[in-house]
């Protein structure tokens, strides 16, 4: 059945009009996405990575070294090495310098910084709109706001050592892991917040002040819910991650028992030797 040429044209019509519509709200879709991809971001480059990283490597690399010593130990044990195989001997520590070669990469990849970004970016993305992320990110951006950035990142920092430190998992004085540790502290000593009263802080930086102040049902106030966030559920994105690499680099030192045997065998060779060629430390 053939419609007349009227009917068909306005089928035509109605379809292209649909089409265009459907074009323009996707293309207006893609354009707020890419305005809020921008405003995120801006946000999270507003913020220093060195703290958290300098405190993540540091903590990588403690955990790595008790790890590496608790499966030499275990598996000094199991070949029946006797009480002589332990820290500080000659065969233990290549054994140890082979396990923690697992570290090198993954600190290497901590230090970049990109994971913390990629973190902060997927918090903020999913707790704040565009046009929220866009009025966070110029107040960081200001000079007040840079004051007030300061003061973040200290506490996400400080708050991310302490975390390990509460639960037993940082050892101040662990031997192995002294350059993490002085890194840390080249990091740290300059960004130390300066005393100051909270009076003279809101004096000098009126805007940083008022962007925390604020009442939370303003809805054009962001400050106590994006330190809510940086406290919260941000945080917990950083340690988790942390702990991540952790477990991976420990399963991967797990799988290196037949690299260590050698070292082992050595160790095993040394004790039936005459006693004055034993490596010393290990007599």
């Amino acid at each position: 059945m053939a419609y007349p040429i009227s009917i068909r044209l306005a089928a035509g019509t109605f379809l292209f009009v649909a089409v265009s519509v459907s074009a323009q709200d996707y293309d207006e879709h893609a354009e707020l996405a890419s305005h809020k991809r921008e405003a995120v971001e801006r946000v999270a480059n507003a913020h220093t990575q060195e703290l958290v990283t300098g405190a993540a490597n540091l903590i990588i690399k403690q955990a790595s070294i008790r790890v590496a010593r608790g499966l030499l130990a275990q598996w000094g044990k199991e070949a029946g090495l006797g009480p002589t195989w332990k820290e500080g001997g000659e065969h233990w520590q290549k054994a140890e310098t082979l396990l923690l070669e697992e570290t090198v990469e993954p600190m290497k990849n901590v230090a970049t910084g990109t994971w913390v970004k990629d973190i902060w970016v997927d918090y903020v993305g999913k707790t704040f709109g565009g046009e929220e992320a866009d009025v966070i990110a110029t107040h960081l951006e200001s000079s007040s706001g840079q004051a007030q950035v300061a003061m973040m990142d200290w506490f996400i920092g400080e708050t991310t050592l302490f975390n390990y430190t509460y639960t037993g998992r940082f050892q101040y004085d662990l031997k192995g892991a002294e350059s993490e540790l002085k890194a840390l502290q080249k990091i740290a000593v300059p960004r130390i917040p300066e005393k100051d009263n909270e009076i003279g802080f809101t004096t000098k930086n009126r805007d940083a002040w008022q962007f925390v102040a604020c009442s939370p049902q303003n809805p054009t106030c962001m400050g106590p819910r994006y330190a809510k966030l940086l406290g919260g559920a941000l945080q917990g994105g950083l340690i988790r991650h942390i702990d991540k690499i952790t477990t991976e680099i420990q399963e991967k030192m797990k799988g290196r028992r037949a690299d260590v045997q050698p070292m082992m065998e050595e160790f095993r060779a040394s004790l039936e030797a005459p006693a004055t060629s034993a490596p010393a430390g290990e007599r």
